[in-house]
């Protein structure tokens, strides 16, 4: 895939107050990671799976709004209806896509402590608080050492030394230069000269996820990015290839079970990680 820059970049608080810590969003590749406050939620599900943590104390999630337990680290798997007590303390959410590798090694080491088709205290816990922290407390400038951090969230064994199918390549790039193009897997297979049925194969074991997760992830990402510099929300939708802000609102809250109003509202003191290409970052 091309090399995406790292771009950080800082919002400032209205009305501040002080935090204990540093409330940031970071999304890359099919990830993204929410660190700060958040109201309670109550029931609602996810498109994406979603690994909760608390780095102080117990939050407690409930699937019936009745039954609570406690826990300080969670995987809830996409469209699993909960709530989620925060009780005012600083919270960490982590999306993935369905069919990243992320999720599926996670969801493998850890299906001894399912409990009612989610998963409490993970084994990997004391880990993802120790790669938290360390991302929540790396300067803003070291683009590189947060990437290789959030790399390793959640931790999965992968051999990096590979080349990637050229056929593929060339319908990453198409995808990332022209995201606003709805191309079918017909036209995409066509373009790599590719039947269709390998297409979807190979650019999953390539990539990680199916193509039109690909897109959706990344239409997200570039969103976001230029919402944060200052693009209009109509604007930052068309530009990614939504059809309109409401598409770009509807497709976040379906993924992340959050309308983007209450992330980017600018009483937050927030520090954001945004992966795209080179050509959306010097546009």
């Amino acid at each position: 895939m091309m090399k995406a820059p790292c771009i950080i970049l800082q919002l400032m608080e209205i009305n501040s107050h002080p935090l204990d810590r540093q409330e940031r969003i970071c999304i890359w590749g099919s990830r993204c990671l929410f660190a700060g406050h958040l109201p309670d939620l109550t029931l609602r599900r996810r498109a994406a799976a979603t690994v909760c943590i608390s780095l102080d104390g117990e939050f407690q999630v409930s699937l019936n709004n009745s039954d609570w337990i406690s826990f300080r680290s969670a995987l809830i798997p996409p469209m699993v209806d909960h709530s989620i007590r925060f009780s005012g303390k600083f919270c960490v959410l982590l999306f993935m896509d369905l069919s990243s590798p992320n999720y599926e090694s996670l969801r493998a080491s850890n299906l001894e402590s399912e409990t009612d088709g989610i998963f409490i205290s993970l084994r990997e816990e004391e880990q993802l608080f120790s790669t938290i922290n360390q991302v929540l407390s790396t300067d803003p400038g070291s683009e590189e050492v947060i990437l290789e951090l959030l790399n390793q969230i959640p931790p999965i064994v992968e051999n990096n030394i590979r080349t990637i199918d050229p056929r593929i390549q060339k319908i990453v790039e198409l995808i990332t230069t022209m995201p606003h193009e709805d191309h079918s897997a017909k036209d995409l297979a066509e373009f790599a000269g590719m039947s269709v049925s390998n297409l979807e194969h190979q650019f999953k074991k390539e990539i990680g996820i199916p193509f039109h997760s690909f897109r959706t992830w990344f239409r997200l990402k570039l969103t976001v990015y230029s919402l944060l510099h200052g693009m209009s929300h109509t604007d930052s939708a068309h530009r990614a290839g939504f059809f309109d802000s409401a598409h770009f609102t509807r497709t976040f809250r379906s993924t992340f079970g959050l309308p983007p109003s209450e992330i980017f509202r600018s009483t937050r003191h927030l520090k954001s990680f945004i992966e795209v290409p080179a050509s959306y970052a010097e546009a």
